[in-house]
């Protein structure tokens, strides 16, 4: 069931396969979400399960991008972020908070977790301003540009 936050955005889990597929694989979003062994973006789909969680951000009809979270195990949750340009500064990081709101007020979700590729600085920045916080290395575990790169892992509890 959609949400309609105080700010005007709208926050919903979603199913609209090619509305998913346009906003991973836009041109600002995909070199973000990926690693070398992607397949190109025209080949990519989402996963059309059940556990596969997608959650839409969008103001007055424009969607802005998505959250998408797979479960570890039932109460903690890998997330991967696909906000698209138009919502890029503050208001990614408005969203990234509410979305994060959202997910524990609606879902089963206790614990949100990501892993930032160490050199992405913006992105290890908008994950700890959405309220996350850094609690581990997984060092050489991700092939970007032909190197191995060390990942941040990162996370949020409902209580905090």
């Amino acid at each position: 069931m959609p949400s309609v936050i105080e700010s005007g955005l709208t926050i919903e889990r979603t199913q609209d396969w090619p509305l998913i597929k346009r906003i991973v694989t836009h041109e600002k979003v995909w070199p973000h979400v990926t690693d070398d062994y992607s397949s190109a973006p025209e080949l990519w789909e989402p996963i059309q399960h059940e556990s596969a969680f997608y959650v839409l951000v969008s103001e007055d009809g424009n969607s802005l991008g998505l959250f998408a979270l797979y479960p570890h195990n039932r109460i903690c949750w890998s997330v991967h972020t696909c906000l698209l340009p138009e919502c890029y500064g503050e208001t990614s990081r408005r969203i990234a908070r509410e979305s994060i709101e959202w997910v524990f007020s609606n879902t089963e979700c206790l614990r949100i977790i990501t892993e930032v590729p160490a050199y992405n600085r913006v992105a290890l920045k908008f994950a700890k301003d959405a309220g996350m916080t850094e609690y581990g290395v997984n060092p050489e575990s991700y092939m970007k540009g032909g190197k191995l790169r060390d990942l941040i892992l990162l996370g949020i509890s409902k209580c905090q």
